[in-house]
């Protein structure tokens, strides 16, 4: 290094020497002048090069508008990757729900950082549902928020008398092209039918109790059995009374009381009795059905018909051990054991 200094020192323009001479040391001190800067310019930028990127924190963009969030990526010189993801909750429509790295996290500037934005529920406004049968609706309601939280559920539901088909809905709230900003109760007016009809009631008076259920549950007449007290000169299972009387013009809803005479000589390991039940007030009559299963798994349909719900009270003689089975639409509310008089006892259904 001294050496190269104490060439520069010999090398520098003196004013003894010619002019010539100056002028080749002035250009020659000038290019080395040069090239020093280029070599000191390409070593800082090397040295820069080194320190590799700068690195930042992810920040919190969850929750906040679509547009914010992206202003403050830019800011930390990160780059966004979206992804568009139906969610039930309305109010997310257009915002980060989710991101990865999660916020707070360290590192390097230009990294991607993917976001997950709501683009609204799978529906998103209230559809109109007047002249459907409420069956119909509470079904696809079902099938459509199988996947995704219901936002729409079926809420109050009025009964009225109507022309239209009983379960008919005729006015909803809110109304059809409502927007949908949150969890929505569909309020529902349907109708049960045309207003009250009446018809003759038939006499069932000297049948048995069999032939009489499949006469009432034939015609939809909802019916209650009692046993009397003595049998008289009656046959064992026949009915020797009802309520109303024959000819009375009734409603359809209105329940026939049949009284039968007790069976007296019941055969052995056979019980007769009452399956009673309580059973809710319908507004629409739904499809009820009553089979036996003997210990062998048969099964035998008892009755099955419309029925407008409350008192339900049917005589039986089968096997002791045997089932009854109460179905309310195919789907099993009761299942009832059949047990001798004094181990029996009275149900409800909710």
């Amino acid at each position: 290094m001294n050496r190269f200094f104490r060439w520069m020192h010999r090398a520098k323009p003196r004013r003894l020497e010619g002019e010539e001479s100056r002028y080749f040391k002035m250009v020659m001190f000038s290019l080395v002048g040069v090239i020093l800067l280029m070599v000191i310019a390409a070593l800082t930028a090397f040295l820069l090069s080194l320190r590799g990127p700068q690195q930042t924190l992810v920040p919190e963009v969850r929750r906040k508008d679509l547009a914010e969030a992206l202003l403050e990526l830019q800011d930390r010189e990160l780059n966004p990757h979206i992804q568009m993801r139906v969610f039930s909750d309305p109010s997310l429509r257009g915002k980060v729900v989710e991101q990865e790295p999660s916020p707070g996290t360290v590192v390097r500037a230009g990294k991607r950082v993917s976001l997950v934005v709501s683009q609204g529920p799978v529906v998103d406004r209230v559809e109109s549902f007047i002249g459907r049968h409420i069956d119909d609706v509470r079904t696809e309601l079902q099938t459509l928020f199988t996947t995704f939280d219901a936002v729409i559920q079926i809420g109050a539901v009025s009964y009225v008398f109507d022309d239209s088909e009983p379960g008919t809905i005729l006015e909803q709230s809110p109304e059809p092209d409502t927007e949908i900003t949150g969890i929505t109760e569909l309020d529902l007016v349907v109708s049960r039918g045309a207003d009250v009809e009446r018809s003759p009631v038939a006499s069932y008076v000297g049948l048995h109790y069999r032939q009489a259920i499949e006469r009432l549950s034939g015609a939809n007449r909802p019916f209650v059995f009692s046993v009397s007290q003595s049998s008289g000169n009656a046959p064992g299972g026949h009915v020797v009374g009802q309520d109303p009387a024959p000819g009375t013009e009734v409603t359809q809803s209105s329940p026939i009381t049949l009284t039968v005479a007790p069976v007296q000589q019941v055969p052995d390991g056979y019980v007769f009795g009452l399956f009673q039940r309580a059973l809710p007030n319908y507004p629409v009559a739904v499809e009820l059905t009553l089979e036996s299963v003997d210990s062998e798994g048969e099964r035998e349909v008892l009755f099955s018909m419309r029925h407008p719900g409350g008192a339900l009270s049917v005589p039986y003689l089968m096997e002791e051990g045997s089932t009854l089975v109460l179905s309310r639409f195919n789907t099993e509310v009761v299942t009832y054991r059949v047990q001798r008089l004094e181990e029996q006892s009275l149900d409800l259904v909710d």
